[in-house]
């Protein structure tokens, strides 16, 4: 089983939730970055795909970012990192509204 070399904990409604990046690998002519969310009651695994490996790791970052923020604007949950709002991930442009003092 692949580590990932990346990990992340936020908090929602109080209970942690573990995001987990691997390393991106090359398939055919892309990259692929899998990542996992572990939620208190599931997980999630999915991936990105990117034309190198710093594409394929921000685009998942992406993917995580508006999955939390959807939690957040959509059901009304609390989502936190280090007890601040901004979660420190990077943001499509489309919801920047979502999180407008996301600072990265």
């Amino acid at each position: 089983m692949p580590i990932p070399f990346i990990v992340r904990e936020f908090e929602v409604d109080g209970q942690t939730v573990e995001c987990r990046f691997f390393q991106p690998e090359l398939v055919d002519i892309d990259y692929v970055c899998r990542y996992e969310v572990e939620w208190p009651n599931k997980q999630l695994s999915s991936k990105s795909f990117g034309i190198d490996q710093v594409q394929a790791l921000l685009l998942a970052m992406q993917k995580v970012h508006a999955d939390l923020l959807f939690l957040r604007v959509k059901k009304g949950s609390k989502v936190e990192w280090l007890e601040n709002e901004n979660l420190a991930l990077p943001i499509i442009d489309s919801i920047q509204e979502w999180s407008p003092t996301n600072s990265y």
